[in-house]
C-alpha cells in the first residue's frame, strides 16, 4: 500500500511531465474536466487533478463535482501516474475502474499516451 505522500508524488510527476509537453496544453486547451482520483484502501488518500484552458493543476481532497473518477489500490494508482505501469491490465483485470464518458477516458488515454508513451 503506497502513502498518501508517495500517491501525491506521483500526482506532481505526472502534472509536471504534462505541463512539460506543450502539445498536451494545445490539445487540452477547450477540455475543462475535473478528475477524482480515489484510492480505494487509503483514507485521507483523494486528490483532484483539474484541467482549465489547458493547464493541468493538482489538489488535495475529492472535489465537489468530477466529470471522471480514477478508482484503484493506491499502490496501482501510484505505480500508473509515475507511469511505471500500463492502465490496460488494471483495467483489463478490475483493478482499476474508470468512471467518465467514453469520450474523456479516450482523451485521458491520449494524454498518458503523450506522457509516457507506449
Amino acid at each position: 500500500m503506497a502513502t498518501v505522500q508517495e500517491l501525491h508524488d506521483a500526482l506532481r510527476d505526472f502534472a509536471e511531465r504534462y505541463a512539460a509537453e506543450p502539445r498536451l496544453k494545445v490539445m487540452n486547451r477547450d477540455w475543462d474536466r475535473v478528475i477524482h482520483v480515489a484510492p480505494t484502501d487509503l483514507a485521507g488518500g483523494d486528490f483532484t487533478l483539474t484541467l482549465k484552458d489547458g493547464d493541468l493543476s493538482l489538489q488535495k481532497g475529492a472535489p465537489e463535482h468530477a466529470h471522471m473518477v480514477v478508482r484503484a489500490d493506491s499502490e496501482t494508482l501510484t505505480d500508473l501516474f509515475y507511469g511505471d505501469i500500463s492502465p490496460t491490465e488494471p483495467y483489463m483485470d478490475g483493478r482499476l475502474r474508470i468512471e467518465a464518458s467514453e469520450e474523456d477516458t479516450m482523451r485521458l488515454d491520449v494524454i498518458t499516451l503523450m506522457i509516457w508513451g507506449e
